[in-house]
């Protein structure tokens, strides 16, 4: 070959040497699903607010929150992803969200170190799991959700449950008695408190234990009640049949 001949190959060259490179960097003993690319192909896809230990407090501070816990390859986390993702673009809509006050988020349980951290915070120990509820003092409120999870299924829920409710976070949406008891316990002192719970436990108990009694005191009555009632069925019982007899003896002297 001529040296020309050469120049003219050595782009060509170059390009096959940069996919062959290409494919040695990106290989991976990883199982299909679990790969570096695949994981990022997941976490891309996610259309609700990425949260993680550097965020979560800042973006969810004042929020109705409904968040999802997840693995990349997690199985029931991809069949879910479609559906989660709808909801996110519904509440992302003004019209939907109009004071802006509701956030779909999701967490990456994988994600070193944010959202491994964040996991753990909520003592997530299955995926996916989903929280939801009133997010301020960092989430102390959130509670998770076990109904069904089609984007209907979402939806439905959090236009039901995502509202304010009265809390020492949300006085606002407390009643004018409710607001007058929180801001009670507010004011009071942890020892105060304390004496608070002991209290209420102890009237608890004391409830119990009257509507034991009281129930004691009806099933004795309907005991009475039944006996009176099964004696009276057989008073009854033997009537008609000493009737049937004397009809029967009546009509075989009749005959």
């Amino acid at each position: 070959m001529t040296r020309s001949t050469y120049l003219n190959l050595f782009p060509s060259l170059l390009l096959i040497l940069a996919v062959i490179l290409h494919n040695v960097l990106s290989f991976t003993n990883e199982p299909p699903g679990r790969d570096p690319i695949s994981i990022d192909k997941v976490r891309g896809a996610e259309r609700a607010v990425s949260l993680t230990s550097d965020n979560f407090d800042e973006l969810t501070k004042g929020k109705l929150v409904f968040i999802k816990f997840y693995s990349p390859h997690c199985p029931h986390c991809k069949e879910m992803a479609s559906a989660w993702n709808e909801l996110a673009d519904y509440y992302q809509q003004s019209d939907n969200n109009k004071n802006g006050d509701i956030l779909i988020g999701s967490i990456d349980c994988t994600k070193s170190p944010s959202g491994k951290a964040l996991c753990g915070r909520f003592k997530i120990m299955g995926l996916p799991t989903i929280l939801y509820g009133d997010a301020n003092f960092g989430g102390v409120y959130l509670e998770e959700y076990r109904g069904d999870k089609s984007f209907t299924d979402f939806k439905q829920f959090a236009s039901q449950t995502l509202v304010p409710k009265c809390n020492p976070g949300s006085l606002d949406a407390c009643a004018a008695d409710e607001r007058v008891e929180m801001e009670s316990y507010i004011a009071m002192g942890y020892h105060e408190l304390d004496a608070k719970i002991k209290q209420v436990k102890q009237r608890e108990i004391d409830t119990k234990a009257f509507y034991a009694d009281q129930f004691g005191k009806l099933q004795d009555r309907y005991n009475e009640q039944l006996a009176e009632k099964t004696s009276y069925v057989s008073r009854v019982n033997d009537d008609v049949r000493m009737i049937k007899e004397v009809i029967a003896l009546k009509v075989k002297a009749d005959t």
